[in-house]
């Protein structure tokens, strides 16, 4: 199943915000030590700095992911099974599919996956972009 992870705006800024007061917080320190021993601080302890806080944003950037794959299969088990097998189409296709293609791969009728997609457009779920005589259907992920 593809998943994409996506950062809100508000975390993004916070994170690299405290990165920025980390970043003085090293500098005040390195005045503080520097005027007690009139020498700075070795460049190893800057590449450790720097590869605890990419090893920290992996380590985050993974429990993210395994969050987002959570909540998508407990949301997924709560639906019916037809809007189960629409969903997990559309997420497996990069969370877009011509409505087409999604009525072949489902094994359900025209009117079915119609009534279904139609629903979902209306509560804002999906959006469909008519691509000649067939629609393209986008699942909207926020």
């Amino acid at each position: 199943m593809a998943s994409k992870i996506e950062v809100p705006i508000s975390r993004l800024l916070i994170s690299f915000g405290l990165i920025f007061i980390l970043g003085i917080l090293f500098a005040i320190f390195n005045g503080y030590y520097t005027e007690e021993t009139e020498t700075s601080f070795s460049w190893v302890v800057y590449l450790i700095s720097f590869i605890s806080l990419v090893f920290g944003a992996v380590i985050i950037l993974l429990f993210q992911w395994k969050i987002n794959e959570i909540k998508l299969k407990s949301i997924l088990n709560v639906l019916p099974v037809e809007e189960k097998v629409i969903f997990t189409i559309l997420l497996e296709n990069n969370n877009s599919i011509e409505q087409n293609k999604l009525v072949a791969l489902s094994g359900y009728n025209k009117v079915k996956i119609s009534r279904i997609l139609t629903k979902y457009e209306q509560k804002n779920i999906i959006s469909k972009k008519n691509i000649g005589n067939t629609n393209m259907i986008i699942l909207k992920l926020r």
